[in-house]
């Protein structure tokens, strides 16, 4: 238990033989004798800026990186005149520790709001250029390994898993693992709600080789970087004007069926009905939105076609939307 001596004054003598103990037990990595020293300091306050970066050394040698970096950044705080030689300390126990992207984030806040003094602009140049260095690394083998855990789940079907890290990788470049994940396109055992991201991850990356889609038995070779997204196409066009008049009545109601028509177009991507089917689908989506808001009336008539397609994209939805919301 540690106690603070308000009102008990410590002996210069006796402060001295403590320094002396600290820095000895410190200087022959005695580390645990010389916090035991350290603590008695600073339990009467007389824990020099000397005596506390001892302390720090301590800490890391301990391997207690927790304790240091919350020391560090205490002192940083309260000791304005030893702000960089403390922040020299936590910047080295971050690189130490492999928290390059912290590390980075610190040093370009810094340049950003003050001037370094010259004294430490080599090591924070050094430990900023090392660590840009390390975080590219991390960042290529942490992509290399997520795609690697990517295609495997494309081979065992797990589609929460897939989603995931589909929705991952989509943040990086597609090419270079273009040529593994193309023949996916074409399987016709993976979830076409997957195989609608990986052919708009193409398009976003300007992917331009003509790849072979497989959906529901149809099949067909398409340039991404050609394609139209999915409520771009002419199909998705001519269906969102024909519910103009929902979206001028009762906005809500609208977006709803918007949703439902996005979801359904999305499933089927890149293929999309015939164009002279826009209406029918286009008042089926609405049926179907009136239903899931508790809009629509038992006397309302539905018309085979209509009854049809709704059908068609409520088992669509249920089959393939259900599993991404889970």
């Amino acid at each position: 238990m540690e106690f603070e001596h308000h009102d008990v004054v410590m002996f210069p003598g006796w402060r001295k033989e403590l320094e002396s103990k600290s820095f000895e037990a410190v200087k022959h990595k005695n580390y645990e004798e010389a916090l035991l020293h350290i603590e008695q300091l600073e339990s009467f306050r007389e824990a020099s800026n000397d005596i506390l970066t001892a302390k720090v050394i301590c800490l890391i040698e301990l391997n207690r990186y927790e304790q240091a970096i919350s020391l560090c950044r205490k002192l940083m705080k309260e000791d304005d005149e030893h702000y960089y030689k403390y922040l020299h300390i936590y910047l080295t126990i971050l690189f130490q520790t492999s928290q390059y992207s912290e590390l980075v984030d610190l040093l370009d806040e810094i340049k950003e709001s003050s001037t370094i003094p010259w004294e430490y602009e080599d090591a924070f140049k050094q430990l900023y250029d090392m660590s840009k260095q390390f975080q590219s690394q991390a960042t290529e083998q942490e992509s290399e390994d997520h795609m690697n855990h990517f295609l495997d789940s494309l081979e065992n079907g797990n589609f929460q898993e897939q989603w995931k890290l589909l929705s991952f990788h989509r943040n990086h470049s597609i090419k270079p693992y273009l040529d593994q994940l193309i023949p996916y396109l074409s399987d016709s055992q993976l979830n076409p709600v997957i195989k609608t991201g990986i052919i708009q991850w193409c398009m976003e990356d300007g992917v331009d080789r003509k790849v072979e889609v497989e959906k529901f038995g149809q099949t067909d070779w398409v340039s991404p970087n050609s394609l139209r997204d999915v409520l771009e196409t002419d199909f998705a066009i001519k269906g969102l004007r024909e519910l103009e008049e929902v979206e001028q009545s009762d906005p809500t109601l609208y977006q709803f069926t918007k949703q439902i028509l996005f979801r359904y177009l999305y499933i089927n991507f890149p293929f999309t009905p015939e164009i002279e089917q826009s209406e029918a689908i286009a008042q089926a989506v609405l049926n179907l939105a009136k239903r899931y808001l508790n809009l629509d009336s038992q006397n309302e008539y539905i018309t085979k076609d209509s009854q049809k397609w709704m059908n068609e994209i409520e088992h669509l939805e249920k089959i393939y939307f259900s599993q991404v919301e889970d």
